[in-house]
């Protein structure tokens, strides 16, 4: 997996997924955007090539993960909402990487 930028170096392990989540996840983002899909949308829209395959490839690395360090990474980084449970965390994530594929945004 390619290292994430310099930049990011703070946000320790995961730093581009956690940049992702913390920057499209705010605390209005259920106002700017619709739907999840519409997040997901944009998200892709702001990240290069490169930058959308490492997102890709720390969502994948995430969700071989416990359910707690799952729900961890995002009840930490996101401003929008929090998960209850892992079990739903792990769900959101993996339907967001299965969209990403599924969109054809793998360039």
């Amino acid at each position: 997996m390619r290292n994430d930028p310099a930049y990011l170096a703070s946000l320790g392990e995961l730093a581009t997924l956690k940049n992702a989540i913390g920057a499209w996840f705010h605390q209005d983002a259920y106002l700017d955007f619709a739907s999840d899909e519409d997040v997901w949308d944009d998200m892709f829209a702001g990240h290069d090539s490169e930058a959308r395959q490492l997102l890709m490839a720390q969502i994948a690395a995430l969700l071989q993960r416990s359910d707690d360090a799952i729900v961890g990474l995002w009840n930490s980084q996101a401003h929008s909402h929090t998960f209850a449970s892992g079990a739903e965390a792990r769900h959101f994530f993996g339907s967001m990487l299965e969209y990403f594929y599924g969109r054809g945004h793998v360039a």
